[in-house]
């Protein structure tokens, strides 16, 4: 009895590991890519993007080097490494963002409110129909980005090139969006 009960006890964190992989992975399944078509379609039918809920794809970590002294810090995690204080601002996965300004098919997409908007638009590669992160001083899967007022280092917590963390939407606002439709009034019989 003592033997079923510890091979039940050691294979419970599996089960709880695996069931919670299956919902995150079921999360997403809720979601598509925000694209350049559905842009399209969108400023066509003069829908305001400021309405339309985004959401961040994958973790996005930005942090900036504040230097030997400590600096205050409206947003994010200061952090002591190497000798140097770490500025540090996450934004999981599923993070739901506004639309603040579309210009030039270039989205600004804040995730809290305040000044801190990040740039999404057209990706290249294998991404080119897809809104990503834009970002400059490109390196190691790395970007420059402006947050806060500030110019931050942008990682992606889950991938190896932050260039790959994409805009998304539900796809229940999609298929509304997209969804054509019309209610027929019925005929009635001339009775002439």
């Amino acid at each position: 009895m003592r033997t079923v009960k510890v091979v039940l006890f050691s294979f419970l964190p599996l089960t709880l590991l695996f069931s919670s992989c299956g919902s995150s992975r079921n999360a997403k399944d809720n979601f598509v890519p925000f694209t350049h078509e559905l842009f399209l379609k969108l400023e066509k039918d003069n829908v305001d993007l400021r309405q339309v809920q985004f959401y961040i794809d994958q973790e996005l970590i930005l942090s900036r080097n504040m230097g030997d002294t400590k600096v205050e810090v409206n947003q994010g995690v200061v952090k002591l490494e190497n000798g140097k204080y770490i500025n540090e601002v996450v934004i999981p996965a599923l993070t739901p963002g506004v639309c603040e300004n579309a210009e030039n098919e270039k989205l600004m997409v804040s995730f809290e409110k305040g000044n801190n908007s990040l740039a999404f638009g057209l990706g290249s590669g294998y991404s080119f129909n897809q809104y990503v992160l834009y970002g400059t001083e490109w390196k190691n899967g790395t970007a420059a980005v402006t947050f806060d007022a500030g110019k931050f280092r942008a990682r992606c917590g889950g991938c190896s090139d932050v260039a790959s963390v994409t805009l998304l939407i539900r796809k229940s606002e999609r298929d509304r969006m997209e969804r054509k439709y019309r209610v027929v009034k019925g005929r009635t019989v001339n009775t002439d």
